[in-house]
């Protein structure tokens, strides 16, 4: 074959330009789908595929163009047009109109995509930016040489100090120390500790401690490559000094080699040296470590550390930042009031800031020292010093989404600080049920679920996973109670001491009309638990499901005036309410009442809003009770109107559907079931709701009336053939656990 004629062919046949023009049309394409298909939120395999099938297409493009020529009468098999009677020179001019039509749609593109796409990115992810713009880095723990067990902590608060030296630095990216410490003892390819912790670098070392010496071996490692930045051996007199020099010494070599601007304030940060006793440091490092595993009985000893060490001396201001921090996890874990802890903390805070104003852990203390006394806003203001001063305090992030999302109702900062802990300590266990909260918070439910799935894996034994596999479970999004229930019974097998998972299978057990189940589970609260909210609370719940007050008469109404319950027991006073009721005391079920909700006991200058409607329909139904039909008739006129306005307030939240559950009621109670019947199948079909509101649906004097209905009926089958399948469901898994009772089945 002869080349040249083969190329000459190959341009008559305009091979070259289809080649051209079939590469513009084939970039542009993917570049409008690489930038367009994420803002859908596609799947990244899309993507790949779109540019699979434009990889594909370009041989068989050539191969077609080589085969195959447009003439007059049509698409034909090159061979079979006669030279003379081709057409290719007037193709290959359209051709080129085609590549100049496609070179601008492409310039446009590309202007555009600079313009908008790229502005829309940076605002976007403006609190992101400097993930990208900092050095980052993950301090692995140093491995203990010492031969001495008892020296671990030693090792370990050596790597934690480093750690926290980098973090303080602004340009650096620094991994958490959860998730930095999840590598310790592993022998694992450093390229998959970077891309796990999502860092470029890694530091790694060695301690060993004999007599009154100490050798620390540290050496810097880039993750994609491997190369050996840097290593050094220290080897001095075990003084505090020598360690905080060679603290020093290794964080500024580590931000050379990164090549990390060091501001003023940065600089006086690596020069701190919090104490000068080695012994009274060494019990600091200790009680650090012991602090981080959340055990009340280590968390006591560590406070006596922290004494300790204080006691050596009085002016180390991390330890007594610290010293605080352990009161509040003592009061968390353990039982001292709160009343208690407030005072334990606040000499601790205040000594702590007023030997370091600028100490990042003793703003995290003050913070939660005003989230103890309810003062939320001076407590946002101290986290968010906190974190300014100390980026990669993730328990700081922890601690301010609580806030927002429990006490100030700002969710969407809730979620950020959520999604951000998530980023700076990627392997945590909070950390990650932290994240799944966030996407729950934000509805999305799969990406919600792959959190969770994703601790169980990495955390196996993190209790609060299965509490949040729990909650998303028994979310209308998948309306399953039963594996809500078999996600705390795991909880609660991991930590029988949890009453929060004894309280959530009460109310599971309930909702699926296992009482006996429930009762077990009750009683286990009462046992060991007689006097907690938890206990108290399910009394109350207990009772409503099955009219059987024991629990209430027994236990909750010798504590329900207690005067140190935290919150106010409004819940109780409600419980006493309907006790009142149960009993057919109408006027000490108002009296109840009135300590409940005082507001509703003049109808007639009610005014309703989002926070208090709720709160009609049982006065109704008191004022019902107790004769007052007037009242009652105008409380049910109030509340169905007020609902009526408000029912799609937050049509996708919980809110919403018990406003629209409230609107079923009211209908109900006027007789327009034909009404009922869209909302019904918002409610229970489309909105996939299993929980309390059915409880309550069917204690409605109406609601039999109302099944009389063959479209409510229907409805109506349906979800209880679900629930009666769940219910199945769930007492099969208790036999497999053997966890069933043989008497349970009489019932």
């Amino acid at each position: 074959m002869n080349i040249s004629n083969f190329i000459e062919e190959l341009k008559r046949r305009n091979v070259f330009k289809v080649a051209v023009a079939y590469a513009i049309a084939g970039w542009l394409i993917i570049q409008i789908v690489a930038t367009v298909f994420p803002a859908f939120e596609f799947p990244g395999w899309t993507t790949q595929f779109v540019i699979i099938l434009v990889g594909i297409g370009f041989p068989l493009a050539l191969i077609f163009a080589w085969a195959f020529e447009l003439t007059p009468e049509g698409l034909k098999k090159s061979k079979e047009v006669d030279i003379t009677e081709s057409v290719t020179d007037r193709t290959g001019k359209k051709l080129n109109g085609v590549i100049i039509s496609v070179l601008s749609i492409a310039l446009f593109f590309v202007v555009t995509e600079r313009v908008f796409f790229a502005e829309a990115s940076f605002i976007e992810n403006q609190s992101e930016l400097a993930d990208f713009q900092t050095a980052s880095i993950a301090v692995l723990p140093f491995v203990n040489m010492s031969g001495d067990e008892n020296n671990e902590f030693f090792s370990d608060g050596l790597s934690e100090e480093l750690l926290n030296a980098l973090a303080k630095v602004k340009e650096m990216k620094v991994a958490g120390r959860t998730s930095s410490f999840k590598f310790k003892g592993k022998n694992e390819d450093l390229k998959i500790v970077g891309d796990q912790l999502g860092v470029g670098h890694i530091l790694e070392g060695s301690v060993r401690k004999a007599g009154g010496r100490v050798r620390i071996t540290a050496q810097l490692i880039k993750v994609d490559d491997g190369f050996h930045m840097w290593s050094e051996t220290f080897d001095r007199e075990l003084t505090a000094t020598n360690i905080f020099e060679i603290q020093e010494e290794i964080s500024r070599t580590v931000l050379s080699e990164l090549k990390v601007h060091l501001l003023p304030e940065d600089e006086s940060e690596l020069d701190n040296m919090p104490t000068t006793d080695v012994e009274g440091y060494s019990m600091y490092l200790k009680a650090n470590q012991l602090v981080v595993n959340r055990d009340i009985d280590e968390i006591n000893i560590a406070i006596d550390l922290y004494k300790q060490a204080l006691k050596i001396d009085p002016f180390f201001a991390e330890a007594h930042a610290r010293l605080a921090i352990a009161y509040d996890l003592q009061a968390y874990y353990g039982s001292i009031s709160r009343e208690q802890e407030i005072e334990n903390m606040s000499t601790h805070v205040e000594q702590a800031l007023s030997l370091d104003d600028n100490l990042g852990e003793a703003y995290a203390a003050l913070g939660l020292l005003y989230d103890n006394k309810s003062d939320f806003v001076e407590a946002e203001k101290a986290y968010l010093k906190s974190l300014e001063l100390n980026p990669n305090l993730s328990d700081v992030y922890n601690w301010l989404g609580n806030l927002y999302t429990d006490d100030l109702n700002e969710f969407q900062k809730g979620n950020d600080l959520y999604k951000r802990m998530y980023k700076v300590d990627p392997l945590s266990p909070l950390s990650i049920y932290n994240r799944a909260r966030a996407s729950m918070n934000e509805d999305k439910y799969e990406e919600a679920l792959s959190f969770h799935e994703k601790n169980r894996k990495i955390n196996p034994e993190f209790v609060p996973t299965y509490l949040g596999l729990a909650s998303l479970k028994s979310d209308p999004h998948y309306g399953r109670l039963d594996e809500a229930f078999m996600a705390v019974h795991k909880a609660y097998q991991l930590d029988n001491n949890f009453t929060r998972s004894l309280n959530i299978m009460v109310t599971r057990a309930l909702e699926l009309d296992l009482e006996p189940v429930a009762r077990h589970y009750m009683d286990i609260l009462k046992r060991n638990y007689p006097e907690s909210l938890d206990y108290l609370n399910r009394a109350g719940t207990f009772a409503s499901y099955t009219d059987d007050y024991s629990y209430v008469e027994q236990d909750m109404l010798p504590n329900v005036e207690r005067s140190d319950w935290v919150p106010n027991p409004a819940g109780f006073y409600w419980t006493m309410t309907d006790y009142a009721i149960y009993k057919k005391e109408p006027q000490i079920a108002l009296d109840w009442f009135a300590k409940f909700d005082s507001t509703f006991l003049n109808p007639e200058d009610l005014v309703l809003n989002l926070q208090n409607a709720w709160h009609t329909l049982p006065l109704r139904t008191l004022y019902e009770f107790a004769g007052e039909i007037e009242k009652a008739n105008l409380l049910l006129d109030k509340f169905c109107a007020f609902s009526k306005v408000n029912v799609d307030t937050y049509p996708q939240k919980e809110e919403g559907n018990w406003y629209l559950f409230d609107q079923v009621t009211c209908l109900m109670e006027k007789e327009k079931i034909d009404e009922v019947i869209p909302i019904m199948t918002t409610l229970y079909l489309d909105r996939n709701n299993r929980g309390g509101e059915i409880r309550w649906l069917k204690k409605d004097e109406k609601f039999q009336q109302a099944m009389e209905h063959p479209e409510f009926k229907k409805i109506m089958d349906i979800v209880f053939a679900d629930l009666r399948d769940q219910k199945e469901n769930l007492i099969a898994y208790l036999k497999a656990e053997g966890d069933w009772k043989e008497e349970w089945e009489e019932n």
